[in-house]
């Protein structure tokens, strides 16, 4: 716990010299909010989203809180991996007798919090200035954030294994992001897009994860009814997290053998 504060610490610190960037990420995430509420004006009630329980605006504030949260843990351990690459300090990192899993794990926290208040931050903003109606059951959008971070944490762990070996950013992270934000309903239903895209959307996590939160966000679901998003999502995340593990222990491996580690 003590090594994962000195983490935190230090991007505290780091982001407290630089008080601007907060300035222009709160000034942004207005900036976004009032977007889509004068974007909700235009588009009026819509038939489609009398499933979700809720008007256009609540729809995309919530899915754009939670697609932002889950593309930082998607992308944060390579982001981070690469900037420690460039000025030097991941060899001396990972010459600590810590597993590589541990190092990166804690180089994330601080992003993937930011992140999480982040979107904290875009929904209180939503439901207080500009009155999104919200019906969250605080237990089941609860849990289902956790089942939700997990397998975007094993992706965004086999994305750092693809940076230590060939440090350069990842394209499939680019990919997956791209995937996530045109077919899994951030913005606009899934319902929309044409039926063989429907059946590529329930392929990604990114789509039962924003399905379920709006359901406890949007519409009080109980933990019944979640359930089998969990499932899926439990499902993705046993898949992932070995596949990851793998990944990570043979990049390690790579860079001892061929001595690449101090080049970035």
């Amino acid at each position: 716990m003590r090594l994962a504060w000195a983490f935190v610490r230090r991007d505290l610190l780091i982001a407290a010299s630089y008080r601007a960037n907060f300035v222009f990420a709160l000034a942004g995430g207005v900036v976004t909010v009032t977007a889509f509420y004068f974007l909700a004006k235009l588009v009026g009630p819509a038939p489609v989203l009398r499933r979700y329980g809720a008007d256009y605006f609540s729809f995309a504030l919530l899915g754009l809180a939670i697609a932002s949260c889950l593309r930082t843990l998607q992308a944060t351990f390579a982001q981070r991996v690469r900037e420690f690459q460039i000025d030097g300090s991941l060899e001396v990192l990972l010459a600590a007798p810590l597993s590589t899993f541990r190092i990166i794990g804690y180089l994330a926290i601080y992003p993937v919090l930011a992140a999480i208040l982040k979107a904290v931050g875009l929904v209180v903003l939503g439901a207080m200035a500009f009155g999104a109606h919200l019906k969250i059951n605080p237990l089941g959008f609860s849990a289902t954030l956790v089942f939700a971070l997990l397998p975007f944490a094993a992706l965004g762990l086999l994305s750092a294994a693809v940076v230590l070996i060939f440090k350069r950013s990842d394209p499939i992270t680019y990919l997956l992001d791209t995937a996530n934000y045109i077919l899994c309903g951030v913005i606009y239903p899934v319902e929309v897009l044409p039926a063989p895209l429907q059946s590529l959307a329930k392929l990604l996590p990114a789509t039962h994860a924003l399905t379920a939160l709006r359901a406890a966000g949007l519409s009080d679901a109980g933990i019944p009814s979640l359930l089998p998003a969990w499932g899926i999502l439990a499902a993705f995340a046993a898949f992932l997290w070995p596949t990851a593990a793998v990944a990570l222990a043979a990049a390690r491996r790579h860079l001892e053998r061929t001595g690449t580690l101090p080049h970035g």
